[in-house]
């Protein structure tokens, strides 16, 4: 890696309203969260495709950078990482602001989840192994992270999700090219997989001016005598033997890397040595804490996980019986025995001279289920020591499984069996009556009160009686009342009323016509017209109407605006599935200049057909009609190719018909 210079000076900006359109597309909703110190981020609506996304405006020395790895970020396409859409510069707030479109950060980062627990080396395998084989697929387009940090994985459900690919880097202010961008993208990867297991890092420092201050930063891994990390075997019981070997191998844990061994260099190479892995299925933690080393300095500045006894940002839903797995949880059992021991209590209170008392569970083994070095209230009564026997809940030397710490089942807080706890003594309701004698039951009852009122039972009965007997009434005079025909002078209220005098077709009102069903344009398909060549790069016409805008069509590359002098011009063809209205137009290019011309014609007679709107291309061109014009076929027709990022080409991402 290298260190890119810096660009310029920050310029002051305006402080940006929600509401906000800027490039006529994206409307600017709320600020979101960033922990890069020269980005704001907002969540935002596209509203041509009607989807939301994230717009970040940069600013510092490293803008400039930014943008342009932003760019080339741009090229790769995987469903684990978050895709940049665009790329550009506007106007907003009465200030030209540089920005990057990408798509919306959704899940929880991976500090997010170590502060609610660690993570099960299986799930971190999962994640590490996600993670790396998409930066594997970036690094196949040239393309690395270089800025691999807690903050920029999250999880999504079964979806591991890398963000900030190319503008972390950029506003970092670094680069990396060939071998050396894979081998740092492959070393934060195990220093991930580290984090996840014991909520340290084992990477490069993340005290760096380019994040901001507020960012939770994790405490750097332990040490050993040697000065090498110290071994994730000698601090996670069970550990997963792919995670250990992968981080003794790539960050020299341990023992390190022995003689002629390889060492993992490339995220493909750190993928390999995980695969296969599950299924991400919602991330599976170990007890709610971490267990402090004795090496930890005694006040830390920094931690990046929730302090013993500040509420969980997470649900504790399964995981109550894992922690058991490890030991854990005797103060939350304590407290369950100490309600179960008040009704107890309550039920031997009345006992005492009426016979035989009730005889109290005997308790269980002293330790049972405590974790160790955990007093009664789940205070930490000694720090953990890696090297120790007793670790998440390991038994001690000579001593039964679950027995070595105080706060037993029943005596981890106050309310054991037979005693009930602060707060729950046994109280006579407001409306028991007077207290039970000797040799009365624990639980004493009296019948609860009668309701008094009208019963209305009765009532609705009658109701319904006299109703079947008005209406009984009415059916039998009906039945034997006479027939009475109709008088002859009389008309016949059947009868059809007579037709006034004259013509009748006069008075007549013809029956309005619905109005037909709103057509709507929808593109079925495009084709490349070159009419004077041998066809514009055929195989990628589809691209350009996919709904991605990180693919496009593209023309063949000319030395000059006017096709080299080789033809007139080349176009593309939109069919709609049905004639419909047109009034515009919307083409999103990576071009900028040249002409382009829309014609209602086709392939055949591309030129033909009148020129219904012209322009020059833009990142987002806007080709409306004088008025809405229906067919079935229009011509996008090239008169001048448009420069691509220095290339005398054109780049069609997405074509919008409206």
């Amino acid at each position: 890696m290298s260190t890119v210079q810096p660009g310029g000076t920050t310029p002051s900006h305006a402080p940006i309203e929600p509401g906000t359109v800027m490039v006529g597309r994206y409307r600017l909703e709320q600020p979101t969260s960033s922990d890069l110190a020269d980005a704001e981020a907002w969540q935002a609506q596209d509203q041509i495709l009607a989807r939301p996304v994230r717009v970040t405006f940069v600013s510092g020395p490293y803008a400039q950078a930014a943008l342009d790895a932003a760019r080339r970020a741009a090229l790769v396409s995987d469903g684990r990482l978050a895709r940049v859409l665009d790329v550009g510069s506007a106007v907003v707030g009465g200030t030209e602001r540089p920005y990057v479109i990408s798509e919306p950060y959704t899940g929880s980062t991976l500090t997010e989840i170590v502060s609610g627990g660690l993570v099960d080396p299986q799930q971190a395998r999962s994640i590490v192994g996600e993670a790396a084989a998409a930066l594997d697929a970036a690094a196949q387009r040239g393309v690395h992270h270089l800025a691999l940090r807690p903050e920029a994985v999250r999880v999504d459900g079964h979806r591991v999700v890398v963000t900030g690919l190319g503008i972390d880097a950029g506003l970092a202010g670094v680069e990396g090219v060939a071998t050396g961008g894979a081998a740092a993208d492959a070393r934060d990867l195990a220093a991930l997989a580290y984090y996840a297991l014991t909520a340290r890092w084992a990477g490069d420092s993340l005290d760096e001016p380019w994040i901001t201050p507020d960012t939770v930063r994790p405490l750097p891994a332990q040490q050993d005598e040697h000065g090498n990390v110290v071994a994730l075997s000698a601090l996670v019981p069970h550990v997963d033997a792919a995670l250990d070997d992968l981080v003794r191998r790539t960050l020299g844990a341990g023992s390190g890397t022995a003689e002629g061994e390889a060492v993992p260099s490339t995220p493909g190479e750190v993928a390999a040595a995980l695969h296969p892995w599950n299924e991400v299925s919602g991330v599976l933690d170990i007890p709610d804490f971490v267990q402090p080393t004795a090496t930890t300095p005694a006040v830390p500045v920094r931690q990046s996980v929730r302090a013993n006894g500040a509420p969980s940002r997470r649900p504790t839903t399964g995981r109550i019986a894992r922690a058991g797995a490890y030991g854990a949880g005797a103060a939350g059992l304590g407290a369950a025995a100490g309600a179960a021991g008040a009704a107890a209590a309550q039920g031997g209170a009345g006992g005492a001279g009426g016979g035989t008392a009730p005889v109290p569970p005997p308790p269980p083994p002293a330790g049972y289920g405590a974790a160790p070095g955990y007093g009664p209230a789940g205070q930490p009564t000694q720090a953990f020591d890696p090297a120790a026997t007793q670790q998440y809940g390991a038994p001690a030397a000579g001593a039964p499984y679950g027995q070595g710490a105080p706060g037993a089942f029943g005596q981890g807080a106050p309310g054991a069996f037979g005693q009930p706890p602060q707060g729950f003594a046994a109280e006579p309701a407001p409306d028991a009556g007077p207290a039970q004698g000797p040799g009365s039951p624990g639980f004493s009852t009296q019948p609860a009160p009668r309701r008094r009122g009208v019963n209305p039972t009765p009532i609705v009965l009658g109701l319904v009686v006299v109703a079947v007997l008005v209406g009984a009434g009415w059916a039998v005079s009906r039945t034997i009342a006479p027939f009475e025909p109709p008088l002859a002078d009389e008309p016949s209220a059947s009868a059809p009323a007579a037709a006034p005098s004259g013509d009748a077709s006069e008075g007549e009102e013809e029956p309005a016509e619905e109005p037909a069903p709103e057509v709507r344009p929808i593109i079925a398909e495009g084709a490349q017209v070159d009419p004077e060549g041998d066809g514009e790069k055929p195989e990628a016409v589809d691209l350009a109407i996919d709904g991605d805008p990180s693919t496009f069509w593209y023309t063949y590359t000319y030395n000059s605006p006017q096709f080299g002098g080789l033809k007139s011009g080349v176009g593309y063809e939109i069919t709609l599935r049905e004639t419909a209205p047109v009034t515009k137009i919307t083409l999103t290019t990576n071009s900028e200049g040249g002409h382009v011309e829309v014609r209602q014609a086709d392939a055949d007679n591309p030129t033909e057909g009148p020129v219904l709107a012209s322009g020059p291309f833009a990142p987002t061109t806007e080709l409306t009609f004088d008025e809405p014009v229906e067919g079935d076929s229009f011509v996008l027709w090239i008169t001048e190719v448009p420069d691509s990022a220095g290339k005398t080409r054109l780049e069609l991402d997405e074509i919008l018909v409206q």
